[in-house]
């Protein structure tokens, strides 16, 4: 089973809805952060506690946790262990990018 972190907002883009609706139709999870902008902290809680194993987020929050990871290897190593990085709605800078597939992260970009 997979436990899927996605925010409300989806049922805003008929596209991330679609995304939803697959994860759920897969006996996914779904796991709420406490607000859209979480931090690194809340997301190893979330990996430890819950048991995330696919994140799905906006770039302009992805990148936070992408230079947390740089100077905290355990967060860097809870990502790599992901069985997927999901992002979509805006590009990542490709310096963000390039960092995470160099690091081993499971890094998709989801544009319909």
């Amino acid at each position: 089973m997979s436990t899927i972190l996605v925010y409300l907002s989806v049922f805003r883009d008929s596209n991330l809805f679609s995304v939803l609706i697959g994860s759920l139709q897969h006996g996914s999870c779904i796991i709420q952060p406490t607000v859209l902008n979480f931090s690194s902290e809340e997301l190893v809680d979330m990996i430890l506690r819950c048991g995330l194993n696919r994140l799905n987020q906006f770039p302009a929050f992805l990148m936070n946790h992408f230079r947390s990871a740089r100077e905290n290897p355990k967060l860097l190593s809870m990502l790599k262990n992901l069985d997927d990085v999901l992002y979509s709605g805006m590009p990542l800078p490709m310096e963000d990018e390039r960092w995470a597939m160099k690091s081993g992260l499971k890094l998709r970009v989801c544009y319909y």
